[in-house]
Order: C-alpha cells, then sequence, then structure tokens
C-alpha cells in the first residue's frame, strides 16, 4: 500500500472538527461536541456549495426530529407503558415523518431526521436537563458544526498550494 499525500480536505476536515469540538465545549454546561464535531465531518465538501447543501439538509432533519422527538417525550411518551408500543409508535410518526419530507423534495434530509428523532426520543429521554434543553443543544450544536464546516471549507488554503509550488520548483 502506497500513502498519498492528504489533501485539502483532510486538513479542513480536522480544522473544522476541532473547531467545532471547541466552539460547543465553551457554548454551554449542556452542549454536546460530538454531535458538531459530526455536522462538520459530515458538510465538509470538496466544495463550498456542497457543504452548504448538506448542512442546509442537516439543520432541517435535525430540528424536524429535535422538534417531533421533544413533543413525543412531553405528550406521548409518558402515558405509554409498553416499550414495544413506544417502538411501534415512533416506528409509525416516523414513516409520517419520511412521507412529509419526502414530499418536500428534502429527502437528503430524511434519515439525520430520524436519527435525531429515535436519539430524543429513546436514548436520551431520561436526561436529567431534560427533552426541551436536549432537542434544542442537538440542533444548536448540529447548527455549529455546519457552520464551521462551510466557514472552513470556503478558506482557500493558499500556503498549501504556495509550500506545493516551492518544493517543485526546488526539485527541478
Amino acid at each position: 500500500m502506497k500513502l498519498k499525500k492528504p489533501g485539502q480536505r483532510i486538513f479542513k476536515t480536522a480544522l473544522a472538527v476541532f473547531l467545532s469540538f471547541t466552539f460547543s465545549h465553551f457554548r454551554s454546561p449542556h452542549a454536546l461536541p460530538f454531535y458538531s464535531a459530526i455536522a462538520a465531518i459530515i458538510c465538509t465538501k470538496n466544495d463550498v456549495t456542497g457543504s452548504i447543501n448538506i448542512g442546509l439538509n442537516r439543520i432541517l432533519g435535525t430540528f424536524i426530529g429535535g422538534f417531533v422527538g421533544f413533543l413525543y417525550l412531553l405528550f406521548v411518551k409518558k402515558n405509554l407503558t409498553n416499550e414495544i408500543e413506544n417502538y411501534f409508535l415512533l416506528s409509525v410518526i416516523m414513516a409520517f415523518l419520511i412521507w412529509i419530507v419526502s414530499s418536500m423534495e428534502k429527502p437528503n434530509a430524511i434519515s439525520i431526521m430520524c436519527i435525531v428523532l429515535a436519539s430524543v426520543s429513546i436514548n436520551h429521554a431520561g436526561e436529567n436537563f431534560g427533552a426541551i434543553d436536549f432537542a434544542v443543544n442537538r440542533v444548536l450544536d448540529t447548527l455549529v458544526g455546519v457552520v464551521i464546516a462551510i466557514l472552513v471549507n470556503s478558506l482557500d488554503f493558499e500556503i498549501l498550494k504556495f509550500i506545493k509550488y516551492e518544493k517543485e520548483k526546488d526539485e527541478k
């Protein structure tokens, strides 16, 4: 196996992840830097347009999933006594949301919407700081990662091009 030289996207992704971790860390005691980093990783693309498109879909899906998950915990989950009922109802709600978001012609928001809905309504239902705090922080942390990824991806790492040019010039 021959290792390739790392490209700009690798450096930009690493920088976006670091900045996302750091910003979320200082944003709030309830921030979850992990989610900011995920958004930064997914939204750092080969070009800024790709980052913006995936970022907007992530924000939309995260917002819908977080909001519906919060409503579910607030109004539905506390009235269920059986986990199988809970899973069935969540699956039906997911199917309905997939249909709605697909009808909105936003298929790239569907996966993250379902993941966030499941995350809020199942994994984080018993968090000490509450469902609304988790849902809001989940959306904000995703927004942090998306915005940072877009900003970092819009940087033109001219210094890397200059170093490569100088090295090639010296080798001749």
